[in-house]
């Protein structure tokens, strides 16, 4: 449906000259994806504050379903003894996020036009920590996406255990559908990840209330943690700092709203930075409501006799606050749709950082362009197709991504809080002591926290990210290099005007139609100099080399049998019935290819005419209907990639749409 602000229509109107057949595959993608929006309503997408949250804060407070839990899990193979620091070391990871939040206020207000850590790294402190950030963050976002889909999968199992054994499948189907919902268009998204977000935070709150209410009154006494069933291990200071890194996965998806100013309504800087305290206030609401009614019940997340955790920590409370009632499903269905909708976060960022690092040459261009529905479809596309690989890889296992998370999002946290002190020291703004002061702590805290993040968790893993890390830097600084270095091929810097082009057109024939009259007339109008070519995949000779000249030509290249099959007679008699004024020139093929001795001739075509270039047109005739395309073969497409290879070689594709009136 049009705007009314929008004077255009929400897409082109078809040319009456364009085929029927070209539209079902148009069709099926206006079905899924939407009506294509002009450009003129982008600012129409933008976002009001209620949207903006689900949207750029679902993936931060998801993050309060699995985050104690992952505390929990590590504290508790340490006995009873630890489990009860669990609340302590949540008000650490709380105090955190409090930090690294208002830290990005400042960036906000600093960077209304998006400061994301790329940014801000990159114009403060240099373009290979800037690249740093880049590649850690977008490391980030694929591991978002697959530990909030991972996570959103076992809440829905731990409701409903029958379906455990199919838990990767239904990864597999959550990406596809937030992929697919993403790509019509963030607006659209917004609206339908809203409700999940909302009825979650209200959902959890709810828990947490009665929950107290009940312990308070007596209603559930406190009991004592049940016994780990897994492998224990001492209480020492490295357990606890390995519990309070798990916990920090609360933290992944706090620099999303930086990332996305632009995306607010006007005035973007403070309706993101008000979204973020918004952000910040539930998330901390909700994940110390969790642990400290965790530890106040006793309650803990289900493992097997392994210690392989079967039953979330938040299934579990609801089990015990609310029975397994109506009440306790809707929290689980809530709990799963906010889960797999917090891959939103990272469909939104990931194409709009990989947008920017296109614009400056550290992408492949094709990432900068807007889709039909105004959103950088190239972007989640990809990030769709590597998230469901890492799923795979990880056979849907949250407890397994985990300890990959939050090192990537850490580093980025460092290098963008250090860029802002930099910039308060070079700038020297109104209040630049504060600002650097509230930046520096933030860098410093959340340095420190990524090298513990790197330190506990590389045997499960964090070896891989801080590999993968510089990797994805060297390739990104190569794709800068080969976009340089196709510029200064390009450059007008020295170049000549050179003389006259020598042109000639090779017509490649399959048999004599209406296609290839129609192509050859196209051959006429754009040269003097016009052959025709057909390649007899069947030849009747397995001499020498098979080429023969039917009609009055230069010299063959090498002797000939004089065996000529019937199919090229019945070509020759129709061939000077309907153009004698073009020679037609047959190539046997021995071995049945159809590139390989025209691209031969085209060599010694070069070697008898003074020829610079050589346009080689290839009819096509385009059926009515699409299912028609499976009934005839389609050489012509293995042809254009062959003589694609060939600098003096340009290829024609000269379609005849049957059925078409011809003038």
């Amino acid at each position: 449906m049009r705007h009314p602000d929008d004077p255009t229509p929400e897409r082109p109107v078809a040319s009456p000259a364009a085929p029927q057949q070209a539209s079902v595959f148009s069709r099926l993608r206006r079905a899924f994806i939407g009506e294509t929006l002009s450009t003129r309503r982008i600012k129409h997408q933008k976002l009001p504050k209620f949207l903006a949250l689900p949207v750029f804060s679902s993936d931060a407070i998801s993050s309060s379903a699995y985050a104690t839990e992952e505390m929990i899990l590590v504290l508790w193979a340490g006995g009873a003894a630890a489990l009860h620091l669990s609340v302590g070391t949540g008000c650490a990871v709380a105090l955190l996020l409090a930090i690294v939040a208002f830290s990005y206020c400042q960036t906000v207000n600093a960077y209304p036009q998006g400061g994301g850590s790329f940014i801000v790294s990159s114009e403060n402190i240099g373009p290979l920590f800037g690249l740093s950030a880049a590649s850690a963050l977008l490391i980030g976002y694929v591991l978002t996406v697959a530990v909030s889909i991972a996570a959103g999968a076992a809440a829905l199992t731990s409701a409903v255990p029958s379906l455990l054994p199919y838990r990767l499948p239904l990864c597999l189907l959550f990406v596809a559908l937030v992929t697919l919902a993403n790509l019509r268009g963030a607006k659209e998204s917004g609206t339908l990840f809203a409700p999940p977000t909302y009825g979650y935070i209200g959902l959890i709150l709810l828990l947490v209330g009665v929950g107290w209410w009940k312990a308070v009154s007596g209603q559930l006494p406190a009991a004592p943690f049940q016994p780990y069933t897994g492998p224990t291990h001492p209480l020492t200071a490295f357990l606890v700092l390995t519990a309070f890194a798990r916990g920090c996965a609360a933290l992944t998806g706090t620099e999303a709203i930086a990332d996305g100013v632009q995306a607010f309504r006007p005035p973007e800087s403070r309706n993101a930075a008000i979204t973020l305290v918004w952000m910040t206030v539930i998330l901390g609401v909700l994940f110390l409501g969790i642990s400290l009614l965790a530890s106040q019940l006793g309650v803990v997340p289900g493992v097997d006799e392994c210690g392989e955790p079967v039953e979330t920590l938040v299934s579990r409370l609801g089990r015990t606050v609310f029975g397994v009632g109506p009440l306790y499903y809707v929290l689980q269905a809530a709990t799963m749709a906010i889960l797999v909708l917090a891959a939103n976060t990272a469909y939104v960022d990931f194409p709009r950082l990989s947008s920017i690092l296109a614009g400056r040459g550290y992408a492949p261009r094709q990432m900068a362009n807007l889709g039909d529905r105004l959103v950088f479809s190239n972007g989640i596309i990809v990030l769709g197709i590597i998230s469901a690989v890492t799923i795979l890889i990880f056979r849907g296992d949250t407890h397994a991504l985990i300890p990959l998370y939050a090192l990537g999002v850490f580093l980025s946290f460092t290098l963008s809080q250090a860029g802002m002190v930099r910039r308060w020291l070079r700038l020297r703004t109104p209040r630049w002591q504060f600002s650097a002061a509230l930046n520096g702590i933030g860098a410093c805290t959340t340095g420190v926290v990524f090298l513990v993040q790197a330190a506990v968790n590389f045997h499960d893993g964090s070896w891989a990210v801080l590999l993968t890390i510089p990797v994805g830097v060297w390739i990104l600084w190569r794709i800068r290099n080969h976009y340089e270095a196709t510029a200064d091929a390009l450059t007008m810097e020295g170049h000549q005007e050179s003389g006259a082009l020598h042109h000639t057109v090779v017509v490649v024939v399959p048999d004599v139609h209406r296609g290839v009259m129609h192509a050859l007339r196209y051959a006429k109008a754009i040269s003097g100099d016009v052959e025709a070519v057909y390649v007899n995949t069947q030849p009747t000779t397995h001499e020498g080399i098979y080429r023969r000249v039917l009609k009055a030509t230069p010299e063959p290249l090498a002797p000939q049998l004089e065996v000529v099959s019937e199919a090229v007679e019945r070509l020759r008699e129709r061939w000077d019935r309907w153009t004698p004024e073009i020679p037609l020139v047959v190539l046997d093929s021995e071995y049945r290819s159809l590139a390989d001795p025209l691209l031969e001739y085209l060599d010694g075509l070069s070697e008898r005419k003074p020829v610079d270039t050589i346009t080689v047109v290839i009819p096509e005739f385009v059926p009515q209907r699409w299912w028609h395309h499976a009934l005839h073969n389609q050489s012509g497409l293995a042809l254009k990639r062959k003589l694609g290879s060939r600098a003096n070689v340009v290829v024609a594709n000269v379609r005849y749409f049957l059925g078409a009136s011809e003038e």
